[in-house]
């Protein structure tokens, strides 16, 4: 959760205070030539004391962060919640991940310090370019009620009205911060989940769309929707080298951001670890011939051994199941 430590009175009265400059304006009217801008340049001057910095909300994302991967380091893994018992106070964090990713941790943290990193400088990036669209709004919407202000003043009640929503817009503006943060609490989970399944060796990952991407204020610079469903191969796995599968139309998943990277993402990737599972576009005939042969062998493979095999029986090639099934996709994908 995010820190918060402006004093809530002073914001208040900073509000109120830029609301009062703007009735005495509008009552009165500009009194000097220069009057309307001057008023505008100090209320613009005003903002950062009543707003969060990018670098205090980058800062304090980044004590969020630091606290998840001390976890992280903890379990050997993504942390979740046991609960011992019936006593809620009694629940301590475990990994989800695995003993397969407790056993290699030490060779990913490389991996996790450097997206632990790179996460808090794409929120210090992202959260800037946002921070200064929503300040271009909030002075496009402050210059809009200053030109209407006409010579001599007015007591035009829609005019006046106008200061109430500019109050409301810099209220909202005062903790762009907290709901900065909830277009990227998943980021750097997301990353380290990442890192973990990709210690599996997956083939592939197919995409899906969220329709919480079309939620919330913010103006999407991107379109997700158009990779829903989508099979992304990974580079280089294993089925490459094997000559088992080849790059789809999608092409490649190092090839695009992934979900969580792009402000206000909600999207996520199912993952392929399996040849059987992928599109057959994405399978060579070698992999298709490969399929074929364990896909007769595994019902023999799976039969309970009651007897011993005959001297001809042993003569066959012979299919490592646990590994070829694993491959193939018949072990779980």
């Amino acid at each position: 959760m995010m820190e918060d430590s402006r004093p809530i009175i002073d914001t208040r009265e900073s509000i109120n205070a830029v609301g009062n400059m703007l009735a005495a304006v509008l009552k009165s009217g500009p009194q000097y030539p220069n009057h309307l801008a001057d008023t505008y340049t100090d209320i613009s001057r005003s903002i950062p004391s009543i707003i969060p910095s990018s670098q205090d909300a980058t800062a304090s994302y980044q004590r969020v962060c630091k606290a998840f991967l001390d976890n992280v380091i903890r379990v050997r893994g993504m942390p979740i919640k046991e609960i011992s018992g019936s006593d809620e106070q009694q629940s301590q964090n475990v990994s989800s991940s695995g003993s397969h990713v407790a056993k290699i941790f030490d060779t990913l943290r490389p991996s996790i310090t450097e997206q632990f990193e790179w996460c808090v400088e794409n929120y210090r990036s992202q959260s800037n370019t946002y921070l200064n669209g929503q300040i271009g709004q909030f002075q496009a919407m402050l210059k809009e009620f200053l030109d209407q202000v006409p010579s001599g003043g007015t007591k035009d009640k829609a005019i006046k009205g106008s200061i109430a929503e500019i109050k409301k817009e810099l209220r909202s503006l005062a903790t762009w911060d907290r709901l900065f943060y909830t277009y990227k609490a998943r980021s750097f989970p997301a990353e380290i989940e990442h890192i973990f399944v990709f210690a599996g060796n997956p083939l592939a990952a197919i995409w899906r769309y969220s329709d919480l991407d079309a939620q919330g204020e913010y103006q999407k610079t991107y379109n997700h929707q158009q990779r829903d469903g989508r099979v992304y191969a990974v580079r280089g796995c294993w089925a490459f080298e094997k000559g088992l599968m080849k790059v789809g139309p999608a092409g490649y998943l190092d090839a695009i951001s992934r979900p969580s990277q792009e402000l206000g993402c909600m999207c996520s990737l199912q993952w392929v670890t399996g040849v059987r599972r992928l599109p057959g576009d994405m399978i060579t005939d070698k992999g298709r011939s490969e399929l074929d042969r364990v896909t007769a062998v595994i019902p023999v493979e799976r039969k309970p051994e009651n007897k011993p095999q005959s001297a001809a029986a042993d003569a066959g090639p012979r299919v490592p199941k646990s590994r070829v099934m694993r491959w193939f996709g018949f072990g779980g994908d």
